[in-house]
Parts: structure tokens; sequence; C-alpha cells
């Protein structure tokens, strides 16, 4: 059998009021998870005990990346997913939350009668390259893989949907644009994501907080073809990155993703904004005259978090509700629950 090992978890900035409930522990078959639930162990003998509703989080750094980000201020993506699954969690459902982190060991690369287990897994971003052949990464691809087979219902931002087209077989490359970071503009949906239940009630064009190098081959993007038994559709796109949102079947699994960060607000972009390799990038390519403009420009990016009523500030930043209503922000991982995995997990 596999050594035991224990997940530590990092600083985190506290959670909403749901999310401090007291933990439900899981014993689970394999030492492979960790888990915490959102709701309260014990229910009154009146009351209607809660619909268990179990999602895996991947966390996808590596563990250097996670200690860059938390000692640059910013919250571990999978504790920023775990709050935001805990607000939007159906009321008539108790959130059980698992997570496992595959860039750090082999061993927490879970078999598909496992993970056939959960209602759907989450994938966070990541600082790694998706298209270096390193055990960090292929793990993961191998993970999604899995997934697909398990048929278990698959989201991800950025690395995420990076994951799922490496999983299909479609390229990924660096773009050659360079880093799209802070707000990417002008969204677009295309026809399939004008009717896909991803985007149920999202605008057709709006923009969404981003941070990421790499992206979907533009020459994929352009005549999407691919492997047989893999079905794929581009949903989104903008004049930066061809490839926004992206939504693969493979062997009766489902795996809906976007480039772009729902689940991050504009304090945590700003955060992300100042680690240095982002920050020299940023300004090598252009984006910024200088590292002076760009913490000015997070620090303003902070202050309308913090209060997202200024007027002035957002029409300076040229930011509207699709960025700063968490609501609006977090609508595509909120479909993604009641469209794909809630009416898969009745079936």
């Amino acid at each position: 059998p596999p050594p035991s090992f224990s997940v530590r978890y990092l600083p985190t900035r506290p959670m909403p009021p749901r999310a401090r409930r007291p933990p439900l522990s899981i014993r689970l078959p394999r030492r492979a998870f960790s888990a915490r639930s959102s709701a309260a162990a014990a229910t009154t003998a009146t009351s209607t005990p809660a619909t268990p509703l179990r999602l895996l989080i991947v966390e996808a750094y590596d563990r250097a990346g996670r200690e860059r980000l938390t000692s640059a201020g910013c919250t571990a993506a999978s504790d920023t997913f775990a709050a935001l699954l805990s607000r939007i969690c159906p009321e008539d459902h108790e959130l059980r939350l698992s997570y496992c982190h595959p860039a750090d060991s082999v061993h927490e690369l879970a078999e598909v009668g496992e993970l056939s287990r959960f209602d759907g897994v989450v994938w966070t971003g990541s600082s790694l390259t998706i298209h270096e052949d390193k055990p960090e990464v292929t793990r993961q691809i191998e993970l999604a893989r899995r997934c697909f087979q398990a048929a278990v219902p698959q989201y991800g931002s950025c690395w995420g949907l990076q994951i799922s087209a490496a999983a299909a077989g479609i390229p990924c490359e660096p773009n050659p644009r360079g880093r799209e970071h802070g707000i990417a503009r002008g969204i677009a949906l295309t026809r399939s994501g004008r009717r896909h239940p991803m985007f149920d009630g999202c605008l057709q064009t709006f923009d969404g907080c981003a941070a990421h190098t790499d992206h979907v081959a533009a020459s994929w993007a352009a005549a999407p073809v691919c492997r047989p038994g893999v079905e794929a559709e581009v949903l989104a796109s903008n004049d930066f990155t061809p490839v926004q949102g992206l939504a693969v079947r493979i062997d009766g699994g489902e795996f809906w993703s976007v480039q772009y960060h729902p689940e991050l607000d504009l304090g945590e972009i700003a955060r992300l904004m100042r680690l240095p390799a982002s920050r020299s990038l940023l300004v090598e390519q252009g984006e910024y005259s200088s590292e002076e403009e760009l913490l000015r420009y997070s620090r303003d990016l902070e202050a309308l978090a913090a209060d997202p009523s200024n007027l002035e500030l957002r029409r300076r930043l040229a930011v509207g509700d699709d960025v700063i209503d968490p609501a609006r922000r977090a609508r595509e991982i909120a479909n993604w629950l009641q469209h794909l995995v809630l009416p898969q997990r009745r079936r």
C-alpha cells in the first residue's frame, strides 16, 4: 500500500461564515485525500438531513508555488475555491470537500474507482507550465483522464482549461502576445457558448479576472479538430486569447472550463500581479511603463475590491458588475453545479 501522508493547509484569509462551521470528518478508503465539510455534523430529530455534495478540489500548484503565493499575501488556490463553493452550494445540500495535490506526490493520483465516489472535481489554477514534460504536470493530466474515465463532472479555471485540453490531446503553447493579467477585456461567447449551459444568464460579451501566460494553441482554435472519441467546443474567446472557454467530452465524462478566473476578485488579482515573476514580465512586454505604474494600478484594484461602491475608481479602471459582483463573476461555476453536477448526481 502507498505510504500515508498529511496535507498541510497554508495560512488563508478568513472565509465566509458558512465555511467556518464545525468540520465533519469523512473517512475514505485510501489516504489519498483530506476532507472537510461545510455543514454541522449533527442534525435535530425533526430536521431533514441535507443531501451530501461530495466535491474534490485538485490543488494544482506544487509546494513551491503555494509557498510563493502565501508569502506574497495571496490566498491558496484551493481555499479560494472552498470559500466560493461554500457560498454557492445549494441550501438543501451539505458540501463535503476533499483535496489532493497531484503535483506533490504520485500517491495522490487516485484510481478511477475511487474518483467515481465524487459528484464533481474542481481544478484550481497553477504556476506550472502545461507543455513541460515533467512529473508535476503529467501526473495532473493523467488524473484528468482518470476523471473522464470515471465520468465525474470536472470544472477548471485557467490551468484547469489547459489540463482539459492536454487530457484530450489538444495542443497548448505560450501565448505569443505574452501574459494576460489583470482584467481580460471583451470576452465574447461563440455560437456554441451562447447556447451552452455554463454561460446561462451571462452576457454575450464581458470582462473577467485573468492571470495566465499559456493558452490553447491558436492554430487549433482556428480549426478545432479532435482525435476519435473526443468532442470539444470553443465557448468563448477574446482578442488576446483565442480559447477563453472550452467544453470537452471523453468517455462519457464532461469537463467545463474557462481560461480566466471567476473565483478570484480584484484584490487577489492585484496580489498575483505583484509576484516578482509576473511583475517583471508585464513590464517587459510593455503592459506597464514601469514597476511603479504596475504597483499603482494594483493598489487601485485592491482599493476597488475593498470598496466596490467607489464610482470614481470604477470609471477610471473601466470595471463593471461582471467583474465586481461576486454572484455574476462566479456564474459559470454555479451553472456547472446546477446544470451538470446536480443533474448527473440525481441520475
